[in-house]
C-alpha cells in the first residue's frame, strides 16, 4: 500500500512538471510569435526619411529619388522615401506608371520604386480622406553604369565634378567622382571614394564601372542650409589618398 501511495504520488509530480513545462514552452511560443508579429511595426516606427516634410497639410514630400534624376542600377536610391503630412484620417496609395503597386502607404514612407530596365518611370502616391484626395509623382531612371565625369588622363587619377569649389546647390547636394589606377607599373588599384561633409562622413562608394580598376561616384545628400566644408577621397589599397576639398553654399529645395 505503501509503495503504491508513494509510485502514485510520483505520478502525479511528474504529471504536474510534465504539464508547467508545457505550459513554459506554449508561453515562450506566444512571446516569439508576438515579437515576430509587432517586429514590422516596430521596424517601420524607426524610420525617419532623410528629409523635412514640407510644412504645409495635406502634403506629400518625396526626399528620394530627386525628380527627373538618374541613378547607377548598383546604388542604394532604387526606392522611394518620404513623407504623408494630412491631419485627417486618411488612405495612401502608391502607383507605379499607372498601375497600383501598394496599398496602404505609411505616412514616414519607403518603398521600392520597381524597375531597373535603364528607363523613365513615374511613381505617384494618393492620398485620400474626407475632403477628397491629393498626390504627388516623382520620375527616375536607374541607368546601367556610367561615368558621370570624364575619365581622369592620369594614372592614378581623381576628378570630381559636381560640386563645383564656390558652388551654390540645392538640397539635396549631388556629389559626383570618377577615380582610376590602371594595372602599370607604379600605379595601384582603386579602392573606396569617401564623402566627408564639415567633418563627417556621409557616404562612401565601391562601386566599379566595367573594371576594378575605375570607380565612380555619383549621390545626393541631405545635408543643412548653410555653407559647407567637402572632402572627397579617392582611397588606394597601398594606404595612398587623392584629396578633393570643395567649398559649397547648400539653398533650400522644395521636394
Amino acid at each position: 500500500m505503501v509503495e503504491t501511495g508513494l509510485l502514485a504520488e510520483r505520478q502525479r509530480i511528474n504529471t504536474e512538471h510534465g504539464e508547467s513545462k508545457m505550459k513554459r514552452r506554449m508561453l515562450l511560443l506566444v512571446m516569439m510569435a508576438t515579437a515576430i508579429a509587432l517586429a514590422p511595426a516596430a521596424i517601420a516606427q524607426t524610420f525617419t526619411p532623410p528629409c523635412n516634410p514640407l510644412p504645409q497639410d495635406r502634403t506629400i514630400t518625396f526626399c528620394t529619388p530627386i525628380d527627373d534624376a538618374t541613378y547607377s542600377q548598383s546604388q542604394t536610391e532604387n526606392s522611394a522615401e518620404g513623407w504623408i503630412k494630412d491631419s485627417l484620417p486618411h488612405t495612401a496609395k502608391e502607383y507605379s506608371d499607372g498601375q497600383l503597386f501598394g496599398s496602404n502607404v505609411p505616412d514616414k514612407f519607403r518603398t521600392g520604386f520597381g524597375f531597373l530596365d535603364d528607363q523613365i518611370h513615374t511613381l505617384t502616391i494618393v492620398v485620400t480622406d474626407s475632403l477628397g484626395t491629393f498626390q504627388k509623382s516623382v520620375s527616375a531612371r536607374w541607368s546601367s553604369p556610367q561615368l558621370p565625369c570624364a575619365l581622369p588622363s592620369t594614372d592614378p587619377g581623381f576628378v570630381v565634378c559636381k560640386p563645383s569649389d564656390g558652388e551654390v546647390d540645392s538640397r539635396p547636394m549631388r556629389v559626383a567622382a570618377v577615380t582610376r589606377a590602371d594595372f602599370t607599373p607604379g600605379s595601384s588599384q582603386v579602392g573606396t571614394i569617401e564623402v566627408w561633409i564639415d567633418g563627417t562622413k556621409y557616404g562612401e562608394s565601391y562601386e566599379p564601372l566595367g573594371t576594378t580598376n575605375v570607380k565612380i561616384l555619383n549621390s545626393f545628400f541631405y545635408v543643412p542650409v548653410g555653407t559647407h566644408k567637402v572632402t572627397i577621397f579617392a582611397h588606394l589599397p597601398d594606404g595612398t589618398k587623392i584629396t578633393k576639398h570643395r567649398t559649397v553654399t547648400v539653398v533650400n529645395y522644395a521636394p
